[in-house]
Order: structure tokens, then C-alpha cells, then sequence
């Protein structure tokens, strides 16, 4: 957590503030040369109003709170999201918070207005090209409440770090997977809720219990047997792929069946050095895809510490 004490504030004028400056000059000069006393007393008025804008925007962000709430896993060439959790003080209101990366990372800035005493969060979307941790870098906090004559600003150094999936291959071939039937010509399938078995046709069998969509896949007339059998398994291996894709291609096919097996069958991965068993659910599937985002590391290390 990063608190904007009075030694981390910064303040200066913006444009507007610079150009009223120079109005407010002319304005004096003007008011010496021909003696117009209500000229003087616009100008010092004016003069007043300036200063209490610089007094409310420096204590816009005095004493403020910032700190790392979440970091959103992404895949690769989708925008990253880091929460930041924005707490003010004793300040009435904190009115036009600003939140932005530096202009290399390619973050649109995100706005936040609190009341007295209450927090609030700030998301940040940050664009993403390769897999691996993405570490957010300093965050710059600004504000130019209440009528923009000057721009006072922070830096938060945060402790968040996002992990970026592969790219998951478009178009990838279907699942390496194939029925095995049992004595009776039964199979276990993958359908849509997970839970058909089903064997050969028989005469006699009712329209209902035909598995249409099975059947047009396969090419040949399957039943339902009312049985739930269990949930078929399918390995994704390493070494199965075609040998003239590359390390990257390999990884974004692999990514690929991860994500389109879902719930509908066991699915367990190989990838040299590191071995997932069969499994299930959404804690198995991210296992699954943060070995391939870690790989050749370990599934479970620790993101990277950010340097200033």
C-alpha cells in the first residue's frame, strides 16, 4: 500500500493555468497604466481564485491511499486487468482521480471520484503480446480538479503482476480424442453435459434415445443406454504434435484444446519436463493453462519481482 504524503505531491500548472497567469498579468498591467480601480480588484480576485484552485488541487490527493487489489489472467493479445483500491481520509471529496500507466505500455487512463471517507477501485487494461507474468509497472496517479489551472501527481510502485496465457491457436483441429467401445459396442462419449454413454443401435430402440448429433459425427446409428458412464479422457501431448511446429505454435494448439475441452471430458497434459494427470474443473483447466504460459518453468513460481 502507497499513501501520497505532502513529500511525494507534485504540483504545476497546466496550460490553462499558464494562460490565466498571463491574463491575470495583462490584466494588472492594464489596470497600473490607466488606474482602473475595478480592474485592480477583478484581477486580484481572479488572482484568489487561482490559488485556492491550487490549494483544493493539491489536497485532492493528499494523504490518499493506493493499493493492489487483483491482477485478471489473460491470454495472449487481450488486455491484462490490475485493480487498484483507492481509499481517501479526512478530505471531503476526492473528485477526478486519475490512474495511468506510462505511454509505452498502451493503457487508456481510468477515473475514479470518492466521497469523504470511502474507497473505491481503478482498473487498468494493459495490453499483452507475449505469455509469461506481466508485471504492472509504476503507476502514475494525477488530478486536475476543481477547474484544471494545475495538475498535481504521484507515483505508486505496486506489488501486481498478471500471468498472460498463450495466444490460443484460430481454427485449431478438433480434440485428439477417440471413442473406445466396450464389448457390447457401448462408447463413452463427450457431449454437451458430459454425461452420455452410448452403443450401437439396435432394432427396436426408441426415436428418443437415438443420439442424433453422435450419430451424424460418427457416421453410424448410436443409442442412448440411460447410463451415465464416466467422463471420457483425452491426454494432450507434447510430443504428439506435428513435428514442424514450433515451440510457440505447440504451446498456442495445446492452449487451444485446454480451452475447448471445458467440462465434457478428462483432460490431462505432457509437456516435457512437466506431466498433469487427468482432470477436471475450472482449478484443473488454469493449472493446465499456467503450465503452458510457465513453460519450461514449473507451474506455481512466483511472478517476478518489478523494479522501479
Amino acid at each position: 500500500m502507497v499513501t501520497l504524503d505532502r513529500r511525494h505531491l507534485y504540483i504545476l500548472p497546466t496550460r490553462a493555468g499558464l494562460g490565466f497567469a498571463v491574463l491575470l498579468m495583462a490584466m494588472l498591467l492594464t489596470s497600473l497604466n490607466y488606474n482602473i480601480s475595478l480592474g485592480f480588484a477583478l484581477t486580484f480576485l481572479l488572482g484568489g481564485i487561482g490559488m485556492a484552485c491550487m490549494w483544493h488541487a493539491y489536497r485532492n490527493l493528499l494523504d490518499m491511499t493506493v493499493a493492489g487489489a487483483s491482477a485478471v489472467p489473460a491470454f495472449a493479445g487481450e488486455p491484462a486487468a490490475f485493480s487498484l483500491r483507492i481509499a481517501g481520509s479526512d478530505a471531503p471529496v476526492r473528485i477526478g482521480v486519475e490512474a495511468s500507466l506510462p505511454a509505452q505500455a498502451g493503457a487508456l487512463p481510468a477515473r475514479l471520484s470518492l466521497a469523504r471517507d470511502a474507497s473505491g477501485q481503478l482498473t487498468l487494461h494493459m495490453p499483452t503480446s507475449q505469455r509469461g507474468w506481466l508485471a504492472l509497472p509504476r503507476v502514475t496517479l494525477s488530478s486536475r480538479f476543481p477547474l484544471g489551472l494545475f495538475r498535481v501527481w504521484s507515483y505508486a510502485d505496486l506489488p501486481l503482476a498478471a500471468l498472460v496465457y498463450p495466444r490460443p491457436e484460430p481454427g485449431a483441429p478438433p480434440l485428439p480424442f477417440a471413442a473406445q467401445p466396450d464389448d457390447d459396442g457401448a462408447a463413452s462419449l463427450p457431449s454437451d453435459d458430459g454425461t452420455d454413454h452410448l452403443r450401437r443401435y439396435r432394432s427396436g430402440d426408441p426415436l428418443r434415445r437415438i443420439a442424433w448429433k453422435h450419430s451424424a459425427r460418427t457416421g453410424r446409428w448410436l443409442s442412448r443406454t440411460g447410463e451415465a458412464g464416466s467422463l471420457p479422457t483425452c491426454w494432450l501431448d507434447w510430443q504428439a504434435l506435428p513435428q514442424q511446429l514450433g515451440v510457440e505454435a505447440r504451446l498456442s494448439r495445446l492452449c487451444a484444446w485446454v480451452v475447448a475441452a471445458g467440462d465434457t471430458m478428462e483432460i490431462g497434459l505432457r509437456l516435457p519436463g512437466v506431466e498433469i494427470a487427468p482432470g477436471r474443473g475450472g482449478a484443473h483447466r488454469r493449472a493446465c493453462l499456467e503450465a503452458l504460459a510457465l513453460w519450461p518453468g514449473r507451474a506455481g513460481q512466483a511472478p517476478p519481482e518489478r523494479t522501479p
